[in-house]
């Protein structure tokens, strides 16, 4: 089983050449953010060229905000690799508590990014919180294209959740929407608001410790 404690998700603009920042995402920021001892796994998506189209999302051990520098991978966003492409400018910055957290053995590798923000009717984030763990351990036996779920609240009603899929197909077989309705969920009963993004992995890059913790779950067949 997986030991973190903390979801970190970051929203970002790129404002340099998109394959070039890509680069320096994949040899720099990733490795460098998943050779601090408290990261667990992290991510890099994208879409588009608009405001905000670039996630970085990690789960930790430990509280990043405890560390005497700050969160690692703030700092990396703004350090000189990027800096000297034209930087980014960081547009949320989220920290939360983690509830779930699993990945599964895949024969095919994760190619989409899905975050999803919400906010449960009062008082029914616990009883959310099962239901999206019974979920996605219903989905990961059936449904081969889910490769990573985390779920992270903020103690109140809010909370995200990040997971990563093998393609759209497989996220369609999981939450009942399409290309026409991307942002469909089967789990909206106690939801009083929430919000989708997709984005593509950055490809090729790393994502998480090999050691961290075993998957659960054989490649559903």
């Amino acid at each position: 089983m997986s030991d973190a404690r903390y979801l970190r998700v970051l929203t970002f603009t790129a404002l340099g050449p998109d394959s070039a920042v890509d680069a320096v995402l994949r040899s720099h920021v990733l490795p460098r953010l998943l050779e601090e001892p408290a990261v667990i796994d992290a991510w890099q998506g994208r879409r588009g060229s608009t405001d905000g189209n670039h996630v970085l999302a990690s789960t930790w051990s430990e509280s990043p905000s405890s560390l005497l520098a700050g969160p690692l991978d703030r700092s990396l966003l703004c350090d000189s690799h990027l800096g000297s492409l034209g930087g980014t400018e960081i547009v949320g910055e989220e920290e939360l508590e983690v509830a779930i957290h699993d990945r599964f053995d895949r024969s095919e590798p994760a190619r989409v990014l899905r975050v999803f923000h919400g906010v449960t009717r009062a008082g029914e984030l616990a009883d959310y919180i099962e239901e999206a763990r019974a979920g996605m351990i219903a989905d990961a036996r059936i449904n081969d294209g889910l490769v990573s779920f985390v779920l992270g609240h903020d103690r109140g009603d809010a909370f995200v959740s990040v997971s990563t899929w093998t393609g759209w197909a497989a996220i369609e077989a999981a939450t009942g929407g399409d290309t026409r309705h991307p942002f469909a969920t089967r789990n909206s009963r106690r939801l009083a608001t929430y919000g989708v993004s997709h984005l593509e992995l950055l490809p090729e890059a790393p994502v998480g410790r090999s050691a961290s913790f075993e998957s659960r779950l054989e490649p559903a067949g």
